[in-house]
């Protein structure tokens, strides 16, 4: 049956008509010229505003701190703005020589004497120093390695005395006479003022690993040999051994260190017969076995004349107490062959990178054991060359050194080699690079040393 509709049903309520109201209002606000033109009116404005600042930002120069320079590598002298430029000479050397006295960092003259020739990059530079008086070895040297040579003259007494020659002045004669000298060698001087210059009759000990420093640090190519400074000679052509075997380049170019075996001419009296302990520890004459042009040259002959007496093992390389380098298997082996056990006062001649290698701590006077046994606890293996030796002719005589400095320098090394296993020990712990094959020279030399610190060693 049908039934008609509620009229309260149909009619709409109050809140509807309210609400039908609100959008009809805001549909025509909306649909309305001036909000149109509201609108328009904005997005013309944001087009224009970002447009304008995209253009600027198109045309602008480039920001430049400083207006004059270009900054590119600001620690390379060669740019036009480096900080390093800016810096003084002193100021360089007194940071690069921490250990050293202003008087001799503030005298220091680089490249006093600069060889004709450019040497190549992967050449191998002989780094050592001449005393003064005994500037003679310049020729030696020469004669005996083809390569560019980086040399330390170190005028550190008196010149000007009575009869006492000039040495600035017979380097220059020298090298004026020998083409050599002029084509292989560079001189940086270093001149103790005359206040600060020791008597000739002192026997203080020269700063020779400062020496060692020096001449590395401004050798001319990538690759050093780090000679001895005690008179020794290399009597082979060490470069040519690395040419004919690329992969003692290779090794030696990540890092590794090769040693020089090292011999001694023997010394005898006058009469001929060889020296003994009495004879070295009193005032008699001794003189060398084997004449310069006597000195062996290749390694058959050096083994002849070490059967025969007249040639000796050097003490820096071949130690009594702990065998570095073995004699015997040196004397057949062809082939190189890696240092097992180290000892901390192996000191012989070494080849190595002149850059990425620590250098020599110069609070000592003369120690080149405390060179390498960095270098051995940071990680670099250590290689004996085959058929590579240097020589020492006798005829020169380390300087003489008092008892007193000789107790100061075994304590002072003593307190060095703690001091140094600690260092690495720690670096090697917070790289997170303790059990690492790098540490390996670390964990086995220093564990006495670590012990008793009450430092606890793993085992990789």
């Amino acid at each position: 049956m049908y039934k008609s509709p509620n009229p309260a049903s149909i009619l709409p309520t109050a809140g509807a008509r309210s609400g039908n109201t609100s959008n009809s209002l805001l549909g025509r606000l909306v649909k309305s010229r001036a909000s149109k033109t509201v609108f328009i009116a904005y997005v013309g404005f944001c087009a224009i505003f970002t447009l304008k600042h995209l253009l600027t930002y198109e045309a602008a120069p480039e920001a430049i701190v400083y207006p004059h320079y270009e900054l590119e590598r600001t620690y390379d002298p060669e740019k036009p703005y480096s900080v390093v430029s800016e810096l003084s000479t002193s100021v360089i050397l007194s940071k690069m020589f921490a250990f050293s006295t202003p008087d001799i960092t503030d005298n220091i003259q680089p490249f006093f004497v600069r060889s004709e020739a450019n040497p190549r990059p992967d050449e191998i530079t002989l780094a050592t120093f001449v005393p003064q008086d005994d500037l003679s070895e310049l020729i030696r040297l020469v004669e005996y390695f083809p390569g560019p040579i980086s040399a330390v003259l170190h005028i550190d007494h008196p010149s000007d005395e009575p009869g006492a020659s000039n040495p600035i002045s017979r380097l220059h004669t020298m090298r004026a006479s020998n083409p050599k000298i002029r084509n292989q060698v560079d001189i940086h001087l270093i001149t103790t003022p005359q206040t600060h210059r020791r008597p000739l009759s002192t026997t203080v000990q020269q700063q020779s690993n400062l020496h060692r420093n020096l001449a590395r640090f401004f050798a001319r190519t990538d690759f050093v040999l780090l000679l001895d400074a005690d008179g020794s000679l290399p009597a082979t052509d060490i470069s040519k051994s690395f040419r004919d075997y690329p992969q003692w380049m290779e090794k030696l170019r990540t890092g590794n260190v090769f040693v020089v075996p090292g011999f001694n001419v023997s010394m005898a009296t006058e009469g001929g017969a060889p020296s003994t302990l009495e004879d070295e520890e009193t005032t008699v004459d001794l003189t060398p076995v084997l004449k310069y042009n006597q000195l062996p040259r290749e390694k058959q002959t050096l083994l002849n004349h070490v059967h025969d007496g007249k040639v000796i093992l050097s003490e820096k390389t071949w130690k009594r107490t702990i065998r570095n380098v073995d004699f015997n298997t040196w004397a057949t082996q062809t082939r190189l062959s890696a240092i097992q056990n180290y000892d901390p006062y192996f000191g012989p001649s070494v080849v190595m990178r002149r850059d990425k290698m620590l250098w020599c701590p110069e609070r000592f006077g003369n120690n080149q054991a405390a060179c390498l046994f960095e270098l051995y606890l940071s990680g670099a293996d250590f290689w004996v060359l085959p058929n590579d030796f240097t020589i020492h002719s006798g005829e020169r005589k380390e300087p003489e050194v008092t008892e007193r400095e000789r107790t100061i320098n075994t304590r002072l090394y003593q307190k060095f080699h703690e001091e140094s296993c600690l260092k690495h020990a720690r670096a090697f712990y917070a790289a997170g690079e303790w059990d690492s094959d790098r540490a390996r020279h670390c964990r086995i030399s220093c564990q006495k040393v670590l012990a008793v610190w009450g430092l606890v060693i793993r085992q990789a």
